[in-house]
């Protein structure tokens, strides 16, 4: 069994529309361990409508860190975000810093996809991050519905900058519908899917990695890289980090990006 890092999992109870309970959260991390994950980044929403106050997420971290120890399951928890994009212009560095991820001069934040889609407003944010010293990860690119129409130019965009994309292994499963099966099959055969996460949230939607892994080699990835998916590649992204580009001048505009 593949070693397996997780770093997309909505694990800290009550923040958002993840686990409503400490119990619940167990429970998830418990069919993390089953499945073979042993490192996990807690990802809650921090975003207008959830969480708008990062600063209680370490010690909730740290504390169901705990339980999950207490319980005698193997898995690490570490603190993280899946950061709406037009939070970058709300948080201070330091309240970026605490939920970003990778070493000094490495360090990356995931960043959720609209599900409107890729479009200016959003790159600009991303530029903004970049130029503040992170790498940006894209989560569920995939269940964006014009990933491959209207928004297939500004992806593209992201890639040549470096920003990595974050596949739902759920979406590789069908669950969230025939679109997002279809766009995540055709990420990962093009070779741009660099890690699969779980986003896992209950049991409607919990950690299957190993089941996401198996779907892409369905898909023609061969069995190497799939598993690179789920372990070697999101470990190194946590080890290593991940080193934005710098930001074209063509793309400071609207004050969004400082000179």
């Amino acid at each position: 069994m593949v070693s397996q890092t997780d770093l997309h999992f909505h694990l800290l109870p009550g923040l958002d529309d993840g686990p409503p309970s400490l119990a619940a959260s167990l429970e998830l991390a418990e069919l993390a361990a089953a499945d073979g994950t042993d490192r996990i980044v807690a990802t809650p929403h921090v975003r207008g409508d959830f969480v708008t106050d990062v600063g209680e997420l370490e010690e909730l971290t740290r504390s169901v860190a705990a339980e999950i120890a207490r319980a005698g399951l193997s898995v690490r928890v570490e603190c993280g975000a899946e950061l709406g994009h037009e939070m970058g212009g709300r948080l201070s560095q330091a309240e970026l810093e605490l939920v970003a991820q990778g070493p000094p001069g490495g360090r990356w934040l995931l960043v959720e996809t609209p599900f409107s889609g890729l479009d200016e407003g959003v790159a600009e944010a991303l530029d903004e991050l970049r130029d503040r010293g992170f790498g940006i990860v894209l989560a569920h690119p995939e269940r964006s519905a014009q990933i491959f129409g209207r928004c297939a130019p500004v992806l593209a965009e992201e890639l040549a900058r470096g920003t990595l994309l974050q596949i739902n292994a759920l979406s590789l499963l069908g669950v969230h519908g025939d679109l997002s099966r279809w766009n995540a099959i055709q990420l990962v055969a093009a070779g741009q899917a660099h890690v699969l996460g779980s986003d896992a949230h209950s049991f409607v939607r919990p950690p299957a990695l190993t089941a996401g892994r198996d779907a892409a080699i369905e898909a023609g990835l061969p069995r190497s890289t799939a598993d690179r998916l789920i372990g070697s590649a999101p470990l190194r992204l946590l080890e290593r980090g991940l080193v934005p580009l710098p930001v074209p001048l063509s793309r400071r505009r609207h004050g969004l990006v400082a000179a």
